[in-house]
């Protein structure tokens, strides 16, 4: 009751109606009245200009936090734009070093193709080398070529690529007007605040957790507990922070699409994503450009040494210098292979460069001086290994480049190749790519500003560093290379794979050729394109007009003004001082040995002068010309051919249509006789006396074989020889020139000098088949008739002024066995041989009817 009394009391003092009480008590609670106001007002006073002074801090904190963020994500935009321009650089760079290392093999290769070519002036190389080196060449041309369009691509692309991301896509992040205005605030928008903000007591939250209440503000701050606990955080926070987190997540950064499919997608910042992707066009050409640089250089390598092997051993016959420039040549293809592919597996690749040691034996035995069969089947079997090698090598190659299936383990480190586990690259060149993408994570404290205020105003949570891929790697390795092509494969792999396939079939293309040709090996075709023994770079000059100088004897192969293929063509060419300067070219070993001998037997006639003081008007008596021996050749007997036996003092001396005289030495007793079984077969050009008989071929290349050491009863019975004709027959017609054949064990040769050929051309049968053995120029300028000796090894070649001229089949060395004899007018010269007491019998022939044949010793 007291309580309630005083209560009144005190109601009625202040309003002061109806009070009762004591003036002094009234107005003693009057000034407690005021003094209570004027506490609240004060209290609310100091809570309002301590909490508009917080918002004003915090507006102002706020709009500096606001320009510091923005900076650093220009300037972190900034370094952005700097990694595209240096990506695309490094692609740029390198395909520039590719495009100028092309060129120069392109340079290389056509010089070697063109001014080096083989067979310009020599005959040429065999076609089997000729297929290794010409494969090469056109493996060479194909990848370098390869390797100038597959950078150019990749250059423009990739420059094309960075310009584009960097006008469009990788931009400062500059902010708008609207931007700038939502981050400045009036200090009178604190009037906007709630009453409970604007008079919120100190050390009091903001606001209680409860349904409809805001809150999970500040508390991702890496912290420690008790900082935490003296920070704002979670729903004490003020109300206008949260509103500008509201208001800055919306518009706050204009943000970029991103290209990257979900698959593939990783947590670096999305710059490095997006080019990442678009790199994907560019990329397997900058690989495979490097790649082709590889093939094209081993091919370039493998052309240059089979090319010094034509020159060398088939040209200069030099196979020592060769070997030492196919050494460097194996070494250096080695060397490639050891730095371009990764070890692994079994290294086939290795087999490869020793084809050309291979080819090197091969053409060694190509070019023995002396043909022998087991020799050339070495050399065939050679050859069949160098290309095997080659098919195997390019099957390598091919699986080598294409694409891996599985990802190359590859760890990001400073100054390492980097390119992620999805991309399909070929992981046996993946140290020798030097390819580096963007990276797929951010590295351990860098922060992407610019990525984090597009998560956040995106309405996501994630920001870069923190998204979570839960693709398998096979998932994402279909899912970036999904427009690559039906088979999911890159153009630039294709065409690799194209080009390398074509040159494993023209490998086998060569060597099913090859074995044609061996097929062809002594048969009467033994070229399918030109006669054999001809230079395969000219037309066989039987069967054109002659050349201007054809009036020249020259050697095949030999070089210079005077001995060179060239004399006589370009002398107008010269200068005028020189026009009239005959070239006389030097004198050949047999030419000095002649010399020497008539020099070292007129010393003794000289010494005999000097000493006898003979006047000057004396003449040296040189030696009589053999006169003719007295022989009464039978009636209508018109001898042609001549042919001496080694087995009896005697010689036989035939006519053109299959008569016979057998004349003995030196009584000249004559004993004629008739060849029985050659008519029809065409006239008789070359006939040879051995042991065994008589041994004809006619002029339609049949061969006869007269059995028996003499003719019995006056004929000789001959049979045509189970063989094949000898090959001088052309076109139907029957042969003009000269022949001569010989018969040793196990086999017939025969000596052809063909019609306008000053050469004579040496053909072999060992079984059923006439080979080509070799070719010789005649000592002679004109052969009037050749003679094998009666053992084979020399050949007789007889000149149309008397003189005989003994060539060795061993080594090729001629000498003159009879000097010119012009005492005979009237007569040509038909045939020499050699008697069993080894002088020399020769036949002349009457060039008129009106005189007889005249058999002639020494």
């Amino acid at each position: 009751g007291r309580t309630g009394s005083w209560l009144k009391l005190f109601s009625s003092g202040c309003t002061g109606e109806g009070s009762d009480a004591p003036p002094h008590i009234v107005g003693a609670m009057a000034e407690v009245a005021a003094a209570a106001a004027a506490a609240t007002a004060g209290v609310g006073m100091g809570l309002f200009s301590y909490n508009r002074g917080n918002y004003e801090f915090d507006q102002k904190m706020h709009y500096t936090r606001f320009q510091a963020g923005l900076n650093m994500a220009i300037a972190q935009t900034g370094i952005y734009k700097q990694d595209i321009a240096q990506l695309t650089a490094l692609t740029v760079t390198r395909q520039d070093c590719f495009h100028g290392i092309a060129a120069m093999g392109l340079t290389i290769l056509t010089a070697i193709y063109c001014p080096g070519k083989l067979g310009f002036h020599v005959p040429p190389p065999p076609g089997w080398l000729m297929g290794l080196e010409f494969v090469n060449i056109a493996g060479c041309y194909l990848f370098l070529g390869l390797t100038l369009w597959y950078c150019m691509h990749a250059a423009m692309r990739a420059d094309t690529a960075a310009t584009h991301m960097l006008t469009r896509f990788v931009r400062l992040p500059i902010p708008s007007q609207g931007m700038l205005d939502k981050a400045r605030k009036f200090l009178s928008s604190y009037e906007e605040q709630q009453l409970s903000e604007v008079l919120r007591v100190p050390f009091t939250r903001h606001q209680a957790p409860g349904r409809n209440r805001a809150g999970d503000f500040n508390e991702a701050m890496d912290i420690d507990d008790d900082a935490k606990g003296r920070s704002r955080h979670g729903y004490d926070v003020p109300a206008w922070y949260r509103k500008e987190k509201a208001v800055d997540n919306v518009s706050t950064i204009d943000s970029i699409e991103s290209m990257m499919p979900l698959a593939a997608r990783g947590s670096a910042p999305e710059h490095f994503e997006a080019y990442r992707e678009i790199q994907m066009e560019w990329m397997p050409y900058d690989v495979y450009a490097r790649v082709c640089i590889f093939l094209a250089f081993m091919h370039l390598t493998h052309c240059w040494a089979y090319h010094q092997i034509g020159h060398l051993i088939q040209e200069v016959r030099a196979p020592f210098a060769c070997s030492i420039v196919m050494l460097p040549m194996f070494v250096l293809q080695q060397v490639i292979l050891t730095l371009d592919i990764a070890p692994g597996g079994m290294p086939i690749q290795r087999l490869g460069p020793c084809s050309l040691w291979f080819a090197y034996f091969a053409a060694i035995c190509e070019s023995v001086r002396w043909y022998n069969p087991q020799v050339q089947a070495v050399g065939f079997v050679l050859v069949y290994c160098a290309y095997a090698i080659h098919i195997v090598y390019t099957v390598q190659l091919l699986r080598l480049c294409a694409p891996s299936e599985e990802a190359p383990a590859i760890a990001e480190s400073p100054g390492a190749s980097w390119w992620p586990g999805e991309w399909r690259l070929p992981s046996a060149f993946q140290h020798a790519i030097c390819l580096l993408a963007p990276p797929k994570e951010l590295a351990p404290g860098v922060t992407d500003i610019a990525g984090e205020l597009r998560a956040e105003q995106s309405g996501g949570p994630q920001v870069a560093g923190n998204q979570s891929t839960e693709s398998t790697a096979s998932e994402k390795r279909a899912d970036v290379h999904r427009a690559l092509g039906k088979q999911g494969e890159s153009p630039a792999w294709f065409g690799v794979k194209v080009g390398l396939i074509s040159l494993v079939i023209a490998w086998i293309w060569l060597t099913f050729g090859f074995t044609i040709e061996i097929m062809n090996q002594g048969t009467s075709h033994p070229s399918l394109l030109n006669a054999p023994g001809m230079p395969n770079n000219a037309r066989d000059p039987r069967y054109r007009p002659a050349k201007p100088g054809k009036s020249e004897p020259t050697e095949v192969g030999t070089g210079g003004v005077a001995a060179g293929p060239a004399k006589g063509v370009h002398l107008g060419a010269m200068h005028r001082r020189l026009s009239d300067a005959e070239f006389v070219a030097a004198p050949t070993t047999p030419m000095r040995r002649d010399i020497a001998n008539k020099l070292r037997e007129l010393i003794p006639h000289l010494q005999e002068m000097a000493r006898l003081g003979a006047p000057e008007s004396a003449i040296l008596s040189l030696p009589p010309a053999p006169a003719a021996a007295e022989v009464q050749w039978p009636a209508m007997f018109q001898p042609q051919l001549l042919t001496c036996g080694a087995h009896a003092q005697a010689a036989v001396a035939l006519s053109r249509h299959g008569r016979g005289a057998l004349l003995a030495t030196p009584t000249m007793n004559l004993e004629s006789f008739v060849l029985h079984g050659v008519a029809g077969h065409g006239t008789i050009v070359a006939a040879s006396w051995d042991t065994e008989g008589l041994l004809l071929v006619t002029t339609t290349g049949d061969v006869f074989e007269c059995a028996g050491a003499v003719p019995t009863a006056g004929k000789w019975a001959c049979k045509l020889s189970t063989g094949p004709k000898l090959p001088i027959a052309t076109a139907g017609k029957p042969f003009t020139g000269l022949v001569a054949v010989s018969r040793a064990p196990g086999e017939v040769q025969a000596a052809v000098i063909f019609p306008g050929d000053d050469s004579v051309t040496i053909f072999a049968r060992s079984s059923s088949t006439w080979l080509p053995r070799g070719e010789v120029r005649t000592p002679a300028s004109t052969a009037a008739a050749a003679h094998f000796s009666t053992s084979g090894s020399s050949l007789l070649v007889s000149a149309a002024d008397g003189s005989v001229t003994e060539l060795q089949m061993s080594n090729g060395q001629t000498s003159e066995l009879a000097s010119a004899n012009t005492g005979h007018a009237g007569h040509a010269w038909a045939g020499a041989c050699r008697l069993a007491s080894g002088d020399l019998a020769r036949l002349a022939v009457p060039v008129e009817s009106s005189s007889q044949a005249k058999f002639i010793l020494g």
